[in-house]
């Protein structure tokens, strides 16, 4: 089949979706498993350039130096699978497959500095720490931390749920959310992995459930989508480290049930975007840095349901949003004045979308 060409119009990437394929308690997967998508700036439309059928429930993926990393959310016998991404991204090709200890990993993120790879696991509780080799591909088994505590939440914080962890940019710490305990955690990483013990602790509010973060470039603030209490919340990181500000990703009136789900900012830095499940929207702020604060701006409505995940193309010009109980995905321009964005193009239908990688 042919393939269509990479287009260079603003906005224009290629973009790997993941898919749940499973039904599990909280989504009726009807996934295929990972897609290969050219997005069109110039016309706000998707072009499909592969799909991989292999994969099961593969709901997080990351892309780092020409390889694309994914983790399948299962309760048992969960895998890390690792791709070639060849042909100026253009096609995918498997070159690594490893067992993942624990249940139901719902994050993988990439350290290139350190040449480490952790992987959240929601289900257990767990940050995994695989070491790199030169190729990409994981050494070893993982280094596991484990995490202890719980949340005031009875149905979702009975233990820890650890759901992201990342590296700052220059790798030398990693931060992990975990939603169950309510704890931001910051380790320092080291040659032969992460030290086991947090360096700190910064405490979410009672029952908010922090699942995701961004650190701003100078490393400064970090601004934490919290999925229960439905927050933002923009975390000084520098002594004194702590809260410093927070506001709601819903509208005042709204009175339904709701949970906040992915997070990302802007290039330009100021920008920032929360997803809603339930109110079916985005959440729009400016971050300012010197107070800090967060102003919002208003809200993008998806028109789908559970918008599980959104990302920015990587110039900043469009928002593209995954509406996974819809099934569909679709591209809104941004409008740099205001941080607001347009609908643009058509819905694009696609199975039970759970995570939007843009390739770099």
């Amino acid at each position: 089949m042919h393939s269509p060409p990479l287009f260079d119009a603003p906005g224009s990437c290629v973009l790997a979706v993941g898919t749940y394929t499973e039904i599990l308690p909280h989504v009726q997967g009807r996934g295929r498993g990972i897609h290969l998508l050219a997005f069109d700036g110039a016309t706000a439309s998707f072009h499909e350039r592969q799909v991989l059928t292999g994969p099961v429930n593969p709901s997080y993926l990351c892309a780092a130096a020409g390889r694309l990393y994914s983790v399948s959310e299962r309760e048992q016998d969960a895998v890390l699978e690792i791709f070639a991404i060849e042909d100026g991204a253009a096609a995918l090709r498997a070159v690594g497959r490893v067992a993942v200890p624990g249940a139901a990993p719902c994050h993988v993120s990439v350290n290139l500095p350190a040449r480490q790879l952790y992987v959240s696991n929601y289900g257990s509780g767990e940050l995994l720490c695989f070491a790199l080799e030169a190729d990409g591909l994981p050494l070893g088994a993982p280094q596991v931390i484990a995490r202890r505590g719980a949340g005031p939440r009875a149905d979702r914080q009975e233990g820890p749920h650890v759901h992201y962890a990342a590296a700052t940019g220059d790798g030398a710490w990693v931060y992990l959310c975990d939603l169950g305990t309510d704890t931001i955690a910051r380790h320092q990483v080291r040659p032969d992995g992460l030290a086991p013990a947090p360096a700190r602790e910064l405490r979410a509010r009672p029952g908010a459930g922090p699942r995701h973060l961004v650190l701003t470039a100078d490393g400064t603030l970090a601004a934490v989508a919290e999925e229960l209490s439905n927050t933002v919340a923009v975390y000084a990181l520098d002594e004194p480290a702590g809260e410093r500000a927070r506001a709601s990703t819903l509208p005042r009136d709204w009175r339904g049930a709701n949970t906040a789900s992915a997070i990302r900012l802007h290039p330009n830095g100021e920008l920032l975007y929360a997803a809603n499940r339930g109110h079916d929207s985005i959440a729009v702020y400016r971050l300012r840095h010197a107070a800090p604060w967060l102003d919002p701006v208003g809200f993008i409505e998806v028109g789908g349901r559970a918008p599980r995940d959104i990302a920015l193309t990587p110039d900043g010009a469009f928002l593209l949003a995954a509406s996974q109980d819809d099934h569909f995905i679709r591209a809104w321009r941004i409008d740099p004045a205001t941080g607001l964005a347009h609908a643009q193009g058509e819905p694009y239908p696609l199975a039970s979308p759970a995570c939007l990688c843009p390739l770099p």
